[in-house]
């Protein structure tokens, strides 16, 4: 009995310090965000206003980096910026697996690893277009390239540790069509983080909307041992133009929720 008693103490033990390490992970993020996103599996956040506003960034080892490059140019006059946190069961990345042998189905931070490097898996997603009531491909080409100068073709790099990697990628989007983007990579034990930016103009239609280093995208996923946060925070600086805003914006949103697919339909 003394024996069940103790092992009941250091299962408490050990739940409680669990609990609290998640809830200082996410020290800048409410309880009641948290929970919100784990129930409902996304909340979306418009940035807007003179002061940035962030609620849902995690309080993690990458956080200030996370912050320092993605929105380290934003002002109430930027076109778009938003933050998103996504929640997701380990169990349910498992069940919704295309492997056929479930139990060799690898829901490990090593394995979002090497998926986050996966540049090549973009090509081919899908959006739902609300403008034209239809799935749309989204990124038509996707692959990593030698470097900024060159679009020579080159396979994925996702062998080792992502931690403190550089890659380059070109890619053709439906909206924006081609362009070279620079994509920084963190990685320890519980979580990645991969900062973007375009490094050449991207164009909507025949008109140059964003400069160079003007769109600014980072992903942090997450591991709280039952599933994954993955949190999303985009900026982007584009030419003002009110007859575009709107379209450009639903693109910019558009491109959150497939990064967050590319992610999770890979396991």
């Amino acid at each position: 009995m003394k024996l069940f008693k103790n092992q009941k103490k250091l299962f408490a033990s050990g739940l409680v310090l669990f609990v609290l390490s998640i809830s200082n992970f996410f020290a800048s993020t409410s309880t009641s965000k948290i929970e919100e996103a784990k129930k409902s599996g996304r909340i979306f956040r418009r940035l807007e206003g003179k002061e940035l506003d962030l609620q849902l960034l995690p309080n993690s080892e990458f956080s200030k980096e996370l912050k320092d490059h993605v929105f380290n140019n934003y002002s109430e006059n930027v076109a778009f910026a938003a933050e998103v946190l996504y929640y997701v069961k380990k169990s349910e990345l498992v069940e919704k697996s295309s492997k056929e042998d479930k139990t060799k189905v690898d829901t490990s931070v090593k394995s979002v690893s090497k998926i986050m490097r996966s540049i090549s898996k973009m090509a081919g997603m899908k959006y739902y277009s609300n403008s034209r009531k239809k799935w749309e491909t989204l990124y038509l080409q996707s692959y990593r390239i030698e470097n900024q100068n060159s679009k020579k073709k080159v396979p994925d790099l996702i062998d080792g540790s992502a931690n403190d990697l550089t890659i380059y990628a070109f890619q053709e989007e439906h909206s924006f069509g081609e362009g070279i983007y620079q994509l920084d990579y963190k990685e320890n034990s519980k979580e990645v983080l991969m900062n973007m930016q375009n490094l050449s103009v991207l164009s909507y239609g025949f008109i140059k909307a964003v400069k160079p280093n003007k769109c600014k995208i980072s992903v942090n996923v997450v591991d709280d041992g039952d599933g994954y946060f993955v949190y999303i925070g985009m900026c982007a600086d584009t030419i003002k133009l009110s007859v575009l805003e709107k379209k450009m914006n639903k693109s910019f949103q558009s491109r959150l929720d497939a990064i967050y697919k590319w992610i999770t339909l890979q396991f």
